[in-house]
């Protein structure tokens, strides 16, 4: 059985792994393993290509010169707050430009980015607020005013209030040196659905996310020409693929305004009149639509699992469907697959530099076929949880043969294809459009 399994997918990586078991590893590419900060990759290409539409938000353009001014200007108006070297921050705001000023200029001044959707309830922001000990919290003067009765306990900026006191900064980017961060300080932090019934946060560092975006970025092949729609929510880490393989590359960004996803079948429709080239979803969103979507080049699904018939509807010639795979705490996305109508649609193989490993109980990779616990490896792994050392060691454990290893909860198995096929879950949790939550909860 193993040896009809391609060299690809023999054993991947740290330590002996017998062959003929299930653990895969992705293409090595060590040229994607650089010292770089995730705000980094935006301002390369700002200097580079300075003058080039970076957004379009409604009837608003914003170039990558312009958007790293003013980011850089809310990032000194953080630290003259206090902000610095991995401070927690809070962005409760509107879908808008304002939205991407505010999470690069947390980024620039050294801290992490606590993005929370604008929909969420009271209790939930201040949840996350009080359990990431935010030093700072970035919202307007309306959505301030949801929390009146119970106020974070730390510096609020008002982006529409405080627009003053913003501009008035210099627009000179703070240098690394000045910040501190290092590449293993946390970037961000996304909450996610949590078996107390409490929402639990999950830390991923510079180093992960970048690598991240330079992983997928080789496979999804954007370049400067490209229109990516950027629909998920912030406080979802699909949007960060959307957002930032679009900022590595150049492309710009069409932001998914509160109107815009009002859409809903027509979705497709609103973006082919936009020139939207890229598109993530979820397959749910995709069944609805009823557009054919012809400027599209690169469909990325991810989030739940992939009809078949789906691919076949929505599969044209010239267009690629790549069909995505990977819990938040992995950065986003571990594994891919492209597929076709003429093929079976799985969760494909892992990202270069990743590896998914199937476990038997015992934490021992099964055989090739069989069924276990789909478990990664690889440069994306998060730092861990939030307050929750015991959580971080249950879900995240060194095997002595394959190194760090990140527990997902999923089953899966390795054909004879060399291609992992997703089977459910271990647990009681379930997806609602992408998004995992626990029963619980």
């Amino acid at each position: 059985m193993a040896d009809a399994l391609p060299e690809s997918a023999q054993a991947a990586g740290a330590g002996d792994v017998p062959r003929g078991v299930s653990s895969i590893a992705g293409p090595v590419m060590p040229e994607l393993l650089r010292d770089e900060r995730l705000h980094e990759i935006f301002a390369a290409t700002a200097d580079r290509m300075p003058e080039k539409t970076a957004l379009r938000c409604g009837g608003t353009r914003m170039t990558y010169g312009e958007l790293r001014r003013r980011s850089s200007r809310v990032a000194r108006h953080l630290r003259a707050l206090g902000v610095g070297r991995g401070s927690p921050v809070v962005i409760w705001l509107p879908r808008g430009v304002e939205m991407y000023e505010a999470f690069l200029g947390v980024l620039e001044a050294g801290g992490c980015h606590v993005a929370l959707d604008p929909d969420f309830p009271p209790e939930r922001v201040l949840h996350a607020a009080e359990d990431c000990g935010a030093k700072a919290f970035i919202t307007t003067e309306e959505m301030a005013g949801r929390l009146a009765a119970n106020p974070p306990q730390c510096a609020v900026v008002r982006m529409d209030e405080d627009q003053g006191e913003i501009a008035a900064q210099s627009a000179e980017p703070v240098p690394r040196a000045a910040s501190g961060v290092s590449a293993g300080d946390a970037a961000y932090i996304i909450y996610t659905s949590g078996s107390t019934g409490r929402p639990k946060g999950v830390a991923i560092s510079h180093a992960a996310i970048c690598h991240f975006v330079r992983s997928e970025g080789s496979v999804l092949g954007l370049t400067e020409h490209d229109v990516v729609f950027q629909g998920f929510s912030l406080s979802f880490d699909m949007s960060l693929e959307e957002i930032w393989t679009a900022f590595a590359a150049g492309a710009t960004l069409v932001v998914g305004t509160r109107e815009l996803m009002h859409a809903a079948g027509e979705l497709a429709t609103v973006l082919a009149r936009e020139g939207v080239t890229a598109w993530s979803c979820v397959p749910t969103l995709l069944a609805m639509q009823e557009g054919a979507l012809p400027t599209l080049r690169i469909l990325n699904l991810g989030g739940e699992a992939c009809p078949p018939d789906l691919v076949r509807r929505w599969a044209t010639p010239g267009r690629r469907i790549l069909n995505t795979y990977g819990p938040t705490e992995t950065a986003i996305t571990a594994t891919w697959a492209e597929v076709g109508p003429d093929r079976p649609v799985t969760i494909g193989r892992p990202l270069p530099n990743y590896g998914v490993h199937i476990l038997g109980e015992d934490q021992s990779p099964v055989l090739l076929g069989e069924t276990g616990e789909l478990c990664v490896s690889g440069p994306g792994l998060a730092i861990g949880y939030v307050n929750r050392d015991d959580l971080t060691r249950e879900k995240f454990f060194l095997h002595p043969a394959l190194g760090r290893l990140y527990r997902s909860g999923d089953l899966a198995r390795i054909n004879a294809d060399g291609d992992i096929e997703f089977l459910g879950r271990i647990d009681t949790q379930v997806k609602i459009r992408g998004y995992r939550v626990e029963l619980s909860e």
